[in-house]
């Protein structure tokens, strides 16, 4: 294997705007003193993704990282370096765009009710060859008023698009939230969200979410916090009744709900050395990404098969040994791994390492 000339890829923190304010446990986790709420809930730590603002597209979401080579921007190094981050196999056949996005978020109010569309709509109608599905780690919750942390995840039985268009246009939350299940959530939860699920994330959820590398998001709501939203907004540009068929009107039981919803934590070892485990949402999921947890960690050897990575280390301090030298990491910190990193270990200095690995789908290096 090709020996990597840059190692471990440091991803510093990288603030978005989003039209719903958080951040307070994101601050907190990231170590800053005196953490707080604001416009810019979303740390972006995966991501050649432009988000799509109110005041247009924008590349602020674009990953801030630590110098290599006098380059700060994932962007830019993985076009100079496309190969060895991402894979001869991967760049052959996808070019040099991550297919992933990776995010930290929290959330000090509600989000808007809201779904996202799949891969095959998006080719259709928004020329993109990426859907939206994402999954929820949740690492932390606080309790923002009476409600317990929740999300607001699938329909009940009895809804239809009619009548959803009718609720729209009357901007009639209460009733749309009637037909939808509230689920309460706490960290270590996680969630699969296929492209159509109506969701929203609850108020006080501070998690990591990985998805397709997409901005695209059909709001049912216009009234957000302090903002109110154009309709070609809420619709991105696609009219509802375009964008109300992306929805999955398929109503559940709350009990087929945490069934069909909550990923499986599969235990892939567990011995003195350390735990891993596979989140398992389904083979949707896996078409678009994979997902693992790494717990209490004192001494693991892993390889990604040829895969680049994302690593949140969300406990713990120590070092990731690999070919080309060790690095030292601790909580509160992110990182990318690039492909051409292949055996390497994780080993526990002052505290056991708990880490949040997300990666590519495993066939995109064929």
């Amino acid at each position: 294997m090709k020996k990597s000339n840059i190692g471990i890829i440091q991803i510093l923190p990288t603030r978005v705007f989003r039209i719903y304010r958080g951040g307070y446990l994101l601050e907190k986790f990231r170590g800053i003193k005196n953490p707080q709420d604001s416009d810019y809930p979303e740390d972006w730590i995966i991501s050649t993704v432009k988000a799509i603002q109110p005041y247009g597209i924008s590349d602020e979401s674009i990953s801030k990282i630590k110098s290599i080579e006098g380059i700060d921007n994932l962007e830019v190094l993985i076009k100079h370096f496309s190969e060895d981050i991402l894979g001869k196999g991967y760049v052959k056949k996808f070019g040099d765009s991550l297919n992933l996005l990776v995010k930290l978020l929290d959330s000090s109010i509600r989000l808007p009710l809201q779904t996202h569309p799949s891969k095959i709509f998006s080719r259709k109608y928004l020329n993109s060859d990426f859907g939206k599905a994402e999954a929820w780690y949740v690492l932390a919750t606080r309790k923002m008023g009476k409600e317990k942390p929740y999300v607001l995840i699938g329909f009940k039985s009895g809804i239809t698009k009619n009548m959803m268009q009718k609720m729209v246009k009357k901007q009639d939350i209460e009733g749309m939230i009637s037909f939808m299940h509230k689920v309460e959530v706490k960290p270590g939860d996680a969630i699969f969200v296929a492209p159509g699920i109506p969701h929203a994330i609850g108020e006080g959820i501070f998690m990591i979410e990985t998805q397709e590398p997409t901005d695209f998001t059909i709001l049912l709501e216009k009234n957000i916090g302090k903002h109110i939203l154009k309709e070609k907004d809420c619709h991105i540009g696609l009219g509802w009744d375009k964008a109300l068929d992306i929805f999955d009107y398929q109503g559940h039981s709350l009990p087929e709900v945490n069934e069909k919803y909550r990923m499986k934590k599969e235990i892939l070892s567990s011995n003195r050395v350390g735990k891993l485990f596979r989140l398992n949402g389904g083979e949707y999921m896996k078409s678009c990404f994979e997902m693992m947890l790494m717990e209490d960690a004192k001494d693991i050897e892993i390889s990604f098969e040829g895969r680049f990575a994302s690593i949140v280390i969300t406990r713990g301090e120590g070092i990731i040994s690999t070919n080309v030298g060790d690095f030292e990491v601790k909580e509160g910190e992110t990182y990318m791994l690039p492909a051409s990193i292949g055996k390497h270990k994780y080993i526990a200095t002052k505290e056991n390492l708990s880490v949040v690995i997300s990666l590519p789908p495993i066939f995109s290096t064929i």
